[in-house]
């Protein structure tokens, strides 16, 4: 592989990682402010944008798909709670599978991007 490949491969993990950053904030928010439709356009927005970094790594597709499918997850207990959001044992089995798969994807892409330099 080439040392420019190398570059571009770390320069989209460390992407990631910051938009990794951001989403885990702004999930949080959407749990504390539930039927903000803005907020969940924007939370939205920021899956669809992870999804086209991950796209180019195919070494994250484990990871990824988990995430997405916790976010799924979460979205439906917030959803299935509705305007009377009160949280119980299951929906914060659901959080914490969502916050490690967070974790899970965050130290893949570091790994991703210290790993490189040894290539």
């Amino acid at each position: 592989m080439s040392a420019s490949q190398r570059r571009a491969i770390q320069a989209i993990a460390f992407e990631l990682v910051a938009a990794l950053e951001n989403y885990e904030e702004a999930a949080d928010q959407l749990v504390a402010t539930w039927l903000d439709m803005e907020l969940y356009q924007s939370v939205s927005r920021q899956v669809d944008h992870m999804k086209t970094l991950c796209a180019s790594l195919p070494q994250l597709a484990v990871p990824w798909v988990g995430l997405l499918i916790s976010h799924s997850e979460l979205v439906h207990c917030l959803w299935k709670c509705g305007e009377t959001f009160l949280p119980s044992k299951d929906f914060e089995e659901c959080r914490a599978r969502h916050s490690r798969a967070i974790v899970a994807l965050r130290e893949r892409c570091t790994w991703l991007f210290t790993s490189m330099d040894r290539w």
